[in-house]
């Protein structure tokens, strides 16, 4: 379990940078346009799905503490409710993050191929190996996670139950995703009004700089 939290802690961490790094590129990024544009968005979707991660398993793991103390719930299916919303969260995250991992691969080893130092060599040679590994594991697991996801949804008999199970990890789900989508919104605003670099050129900052002059 510690290694488990360590691992949240830094995906908490990486996509908190990813925020920033994204944000200092939003306004330029929609000024550009073109393949700048695309790798920008990229990033946020990424830095999105990172923090959604990150909330998601925290909501896991604490449901089967939280669901039983609600009213009425004390006999609910917990161990259901966390495989299910487990295998929801994992396929929509492996959905996002592959080809977004790839955009930010290409344009990554495009730089270090442009410009060859160091810091841009390690920097293609991590997402190489992350995007490998990623892809390779989604291969793997997505589809029996899916398969899981089917007999969840559309197997058994006890209709009742299973409703109870679908709508606690759609609500887990839900509650991850505007987690995530509000942190890295929040991040990013931040540092694209601190690194705005088209800024001093918009009409409301010249007018001020001319009535200061």
């Amino acid at each position: 379990m510690l290694q488990f939290i360590l691992v949240l802690v830094l995906n908490f961490v990486i996509s908190w940078m990813n925020s920033v790094s994204v944000g200092r590129m939003w306004s330029e990024s929609k000024a550009i346009g073109g393949s700048f544009r695309v790798y920008t968005v990229a990033g946020y979707v990424m830095a999105v799905t990172g923090f959604t991660m990150v909330y998601g398993y925290l909501l896991i793991i604490i449901a089967p503490y939280v669901i039983p103390l609600i009213p009425g719930l004390s006999e609910f299916p917990v161990d259901a409710l966390v495989s299910l919303a487990d295998d929801l969260l994992y396929v929509m995250i492996t959905i996002c993050a592959i080809p977004t991992g790839f955009i930010i691969w290409y344009n990554t080893f495009i730089h270090f191929w442009r410009k060859k130092t160091l810091k841009n060599g390690l920097t293609a040679a991590w997402n190489t190996y992350a995007q490998i590994r990623n892809t390779v594991s989604a291969v793997k697991n997505v589809p029996s996670a899916i398969g899981r996801i089917s007999k969840a949804l559309f197997g058994g008999k006890d209709k009742k139950g299973k409703d109870k199970i679908i709508l606690f990890a759609v609500f887990i789900l839900i509650l991850a995703v505007l987690g995530g989508w509000l942190t890295a919104s929040a991040i990013m605003r931040k540092a694209d009004k601190k690194h705005d670099a088209f800024a001093e050129f918009s009409p409301e900052n010249q007018k001020s700089n001319g009535e200061k002059s």
